[in-house]
């Protein structure tokens, strides 16, 4: 478990009036910073504990301590419950301030729960489903202990072979086609919840980027027009597209004038390493050697419509007017991210079929092992993050 040196502090219910405000406190020392500031006798809020008195001559409110390894954050945490004024709840975070705390980013509480193991990558984009007012109401069993119920099962099958009738073996593929049944339930939904990469429409000016857009958003979004320098800012939109959620973002064309190049140089400044490209150019020149080598890069054969002596072999023919090739343009931008929460489940889906190939086939022994397989899968840690830090950098700072 990691224990974050950096205090932080944050309002965590909305900064209005109401009965009672909420500050959150997290990091080491923690509860040695509020037991001074309310001159509280040392060690009073170790532990799980409370302590009802006077912060800093601010307000009278109550502590709500939380150990290592207890709290929401699995650090030392305290919660201050002041009256509910805004000014209040700010004045005490300013004072926190002064203490050594910094104001928390947003979703920061969220994401050191989970590096600390306190919630897994799809309790976090279980809580983002919710947070965008999209979430189900019961949080859902967990797969890995029903996993390791049908191990257990499948093993005692396998120890005690000639003490079990055939019933037992019909119970362990109805079970295995439940969960596989679960499994895919659970892939939709996680598929719903997570942020794919960021997808940047790039290339020479007037390759047809904007048009391209305009047709992956639904609307016009941007001004199209043929003459150079049009797209200077970009546009950014995240949208659903076949069940996903994307965001796109258009860019200024390369080789465009000062103004241009400066737009599309901040552009690729901001870019992390698991963003995507769709590189458009109706003449099929290769792309900047350093995009490719970095990124996931689509080279698109652009104005299909218009020109087709260009086309190289690698290259995508795609034209917005005609919808040549945009399907193909959908299938890139809306691929699985590997290693992301919805790729390992997608890949438990494979193994449970072949798990209740091997169980009709009564090779019960095979069947545990494969069974041995998605258990293992399942307890992995996320290799991979960005998934769960796109959701993350969408929560509020209180979060």
């Amino acid at each position: 478990m990691e224990q974050q040196s950096e205090l932080i502090v944050a309002l965590a219910t909305p900064e209005t009036v109401s009965a009672i405000s909420l500050v959150r406190l997290s990091g080491k020392g923690a509860s040695k910073t509020v037991e001074m500031l309310m001159k509280l006798k040392p060690g009073r809020l170790t532990g799980r504990k409370r302590a009802v008195g006077n912060l800093a001559g601010i307000d009278h409110l109550v502590a709500i301590a939380w150990p290592r390894g207890k709290s929401y954050t699995g650090e030392e945490m305290v919660d201050l419950m002041c009256h509910g004024s805004p000014g209040t709840a700010r004045r005490i975070i300013e004072e926190l301030e002064k203490n050594g705390a910094r104001i928390a980013l947003p979703g920061e509480f969220t994401r050191r729960a989970w590096i600390n193991g306190r919630i897994s990558a799809l309790d976090v984009l279980t809580l983002f489903e919710r947070f965008k007012g999209n979430g189900r109401q019961e949080k859902q069993k967990n797969l890995s202990e029903e996993l390791k119920e049908l191990k257990s099962e499948m093993e005692g099958l396998i120890e005690f072979s000639e003490d079990h009738e055939v019933s037992g073996e019909e119970k362990i593929n109805v079970l295995l086609k439940e969960l596989k049944n679960k499994a895919a339930t659970l892939v939709i939904n996680v598929r719903n919840a997570e942020i794919l990469p960021r997808v940047f429409l790039m290339g020479p000016v007037n390759a047809g980027k904007s048009t391209l857009f305009n047709k992956l958003i639904g609307e016009e979004v941007v001004v199209v027009s043929s003459t150079p320098g049009t797209t200077r800012d970009g546009a950014v939109r995240t949208v659903t597209i076949s069940g996903r959620n994307v965001e796109i973002c258009d860019t200024a064309g390369y080789g465009g004038e000062e103004l241009d190049a400066k737009a599309l140089e901040i552009v690729m400044g901001s870019m992390k390493r698991s963003d995507r490209i769709v590189w458009m150019d109706p003449k099929c020149f290769t792309p900047l050697k350093h995009l490719t080598e970095k990124y996931d890069v689509l080279k698109v054969c652009s104005l299909a419509d218009r020109k087709e002596n260009y086309l190289k072999t690698e290259w995508l023919p795609v034209s917005s007017v005609s919808g040549q090739g945009i399907d193909e343009v959908i299938e890139f931008i809306t691929k699985t991210e590997r290693e992301s929460p919805s790729w390992r489940l997608e890949r438990m889906i494979e193994l449970f079929a072949e798990a209740i190939k091997a169980s009709e086939s009564e090779d019960i022994a095979l069947a545990a092992e494969i069974v041995g397989e998605i258990f293992r899968e399942a307890e992995e840690p996320e290799k991979c993050g960005d998934a769960v830090e796109r959701a993350l950098e969408r929560f509020c700072v209180g979060k």
